[in-house]
């Protein structure tokens, strides 16, 4: 007969093993699952990554509270998850208004060096919220800003006067025409058909073509497979 307390310590000694082998599992697991959804920063994070990352979070820590719950109850939402990220990447690589839903579009704030007073409040972006994000990208005088974007993600890109040339607007993305990048701009689609017929590529040979004002465009041609 084990004594009472020879019989405690094998019990949390059992215990302790288990949560060890759990924690080693679901490390490892959640490990393998951010790889797959590939690398970026908190800040970088697509707000449906940004949910999926929260819930794998949750989800994962619940076999390690209570030994009772099966280790399939985190291993298979997490499947789960990753598999729903995988098939909305696909998504978006093959439409850009399913890529457009899901994570909406970058918005000029400050265009030409004018503040856009319109997609601020589309944005819930207040005069101080606008002035903080501008100090965080060590810009305190917004009279010398003459280019500043919301990006899907949320955070701010700033390109200041003294720097200042007009910004590549993309006009087709994955071999698709895009007609409005930037929510608050929009391209005509005659206007991209007749610039990829003077280029002499067709649009499906294209990943990548940009236009500035001056009319200036940059292009990349898809890889042969």
């Amino acid at each position: 007969m084990y004594s009472a307390p020879l019989f405690m310590h094998t019990i949390l000694g059992d215990k302790m093993t288990v949560t060890l082998i759990r924690s080693i599992i679901i490390y490892l697991f959640v490990i393998a699952a951010v790889r797959i959804m590939g690398k970026r920063q908190v800040g970088e994070l697509k707000p449906q990554e940004l949910v999926i990352t929260i819930l794998i979070s949750a989800v994962a820590t619940m076999p390690l509270q209570e030994h009772a719950i099966p280790l399939s109850t985190s291993i298979i939402p997490i499947m789960i998850f990753i598999s729903l990220e995988i098939i909305e990447s696909a998504l978006s690589m093959k439409s850009l208004r399913f890529r457009n839903l899901l994570q909406g579009r970058p918005v000029f704030v400050i265009k030409d060096g004018k503040l856009q007073q319109s997609a601020l409040r589309k944005l819930r972006f207040t005069v101080d919220d606008m002035l903080d994000a501008l100090r965080q990208k060590d810009v305190f005088d917004i009279s010398q800003v003459s280019n500043a974007i919301v990006e899907t993600n949320g955070t701010l890109t700033v390109q200041k006067k003294e720097d200042s040339s007009s910004v590549p607007i993309p006009i087709i993305m994955d071999s698709k025409p895009v007609t409005s990048y930037f929510a608050n701009n929009e391209v005509n689609q005659n206007k991209i058909e007749v610039i990829s017929a003077v280029l002499g590529v067709k649009s499906d040979d294209i990943m990548l073509l940009t236009l500035e004002e001056d009319g200036k465009t940059y292009m990349i041609k898809k890889d042969k497979k």
